[in-house]
């Protein structure tokens, strides 16, 4: 999580890139790689590179790209519009999304057959971008390795462009290596940050950016912990990870930077870790819509450092008279809260200090 969505565009290959414009790009500001690049010999580089302190690490990134939206049933979204799909010369109906699982049917020897799960391995869909013909194709599917046992599901997708022959991957990491899709149901407005319910739609979430990062911290938006729906935690994970502060689609992060999530569900799904070590703070309380309340250690603090010009957020002065803030008090109706060190853009070794009985707390957390 050190490159820029530009950065990784830029390695692809002509034709999938034109995909990634047309389709689904969220550019952030910067990337820890390119704020460091200047001084890669430093030590305090070197830590940030190397960070292994059980925190999860955010992006500036909602997506990683491509397909962000994309219709089962035939209709126009965003320029995508599914005109079939096939598999072994069958061809598929009726697509649909069981949590991160899609399935499909097909007329096999007379009699209706349903797929799902590593059966749809080989699947082809056709879509229609902008008039223009693309197909996409399921290369590898299976559990999340993390978790074989659970539902997340990882998507192997390479797509073809019209008159091309040969495939090139949907999803790019942040070193510019091919990654996995999880399929979420709903879509999100790039420009805002926002979740469109949208029961028809399929969207393919990008490992290592945001909508994917979520789901695999846990916050799996298709879920529930005891009778709570994590949807509208996923959501308030998205704005929490990019510290979009206002809610209005603005990252405020460098992709790469450690946190430190918590949230007050029964069972919980993150515990912070960092409460007895120095240097670290709460920043703020999150929910669907951003922030709810900010406390002192704040991420705007590493773009002061890098000299990296932004907006200040309109909202912040709204919500930084919040003592108690971190503390996830029900009233306020913040749904995860997280804590950050403000030393991590200059003096990242100062965030590395630890309690030697924290030690034992390293597997509460993670990403």
């Amino acid at each position: 999580m050190r490159d820029s969505t530009t950065a990784i565009m830029q390695r692809g290959q002509e034709s999938t890139m034109m995909l990634s414009r047309a389709i689904s790009v969220v550019v952030c500001l910067c990337a820890l790689a390119a704020c460091d690049g200047a001084v890669e010999a430093d030590a305090a580089v070197d830590l940030r590179d190397g960070v292994d302190n059980g925190m999860a690490l955010n992006s500036a990134v909602l997506n990683g790209m491509r397909v962000n939206g994309m219709r089962t049933n035939g209709t126009t979204l965003n320029g995508v519009r599914m005109n079939g799909m096939r598999l072994n010369g069958w061809n598929l109906n009726g697509l649909s999304l069981n949590g991160s699982s899609l399935t499909a049917t097909a007329v096999v020897n007379g009699t209706s057959q349903v797929f799902g799960g590593a059966q749809l391995i080989g699947a082809v869909i056709d879509i229609d971008l902008a008039g223009a013909p693309w197909q996409l194709r399921f290369d590898d599917i299976y559990k999340d390795p993390a978790n074989p046992t659970g539902d997340v599901w990882f998507y192997e997708i390479s797509a073809q462009a019209p008159g091309d022959t040969g495939w090139e991957p949907l999803c790019f990491d942040h070193l510019g290596q091919p990654t996995q899709a999880i399929p979420l149901a709903n879509y999100w407005d790039l420009a805002t940050g926002a979740r469109i319910a949208d029961a028809g739609v399929v969207t393919f979430a990008c490992r290592d950016a945001v909508l994917a990062k979520c789901v695999e911290w846990g916050y799996r938006p298709w879920a529930k912990v005891g009778s709570t729906s994590l949807a509208d935690h996923h959501q308030a994970c998205t704005r929490m990870a990019r510290a979009d502060y206002c809610g209005d689609g603005t990252s405020h992060t460098f992709t790469g930077t450690p946190i430190d999530i918590s949230d007050r569900l029964a069972p919980r799904i993150q515990t912070a870790v960092t409460m007895s070590r120095p240097n670290w703070g709460a920043e703020a309380e999150w929910g669907p819509g951003g922030a709810v309340c900010v406390g002192d250690q704040i991420r705007l603090k590493m773009y002061d450092d890098a000299g990296v010009p932004y907006a200040y957020p309109s909202c912040l002065d709204a919500l930084d008279d919040v003592s108690s803030c971190g503390s996830l008090s029900p009233s306020r109706g913040g749904l995860l809260a997280n804590r950050f060190c403000d030393k991590w853009q200059d003096q990242p070794q100062q965030c590395d200090s630890r309690d030697a009985d924290d030690d034992d707390d390293e597997d509460d957390e993670g990403d």
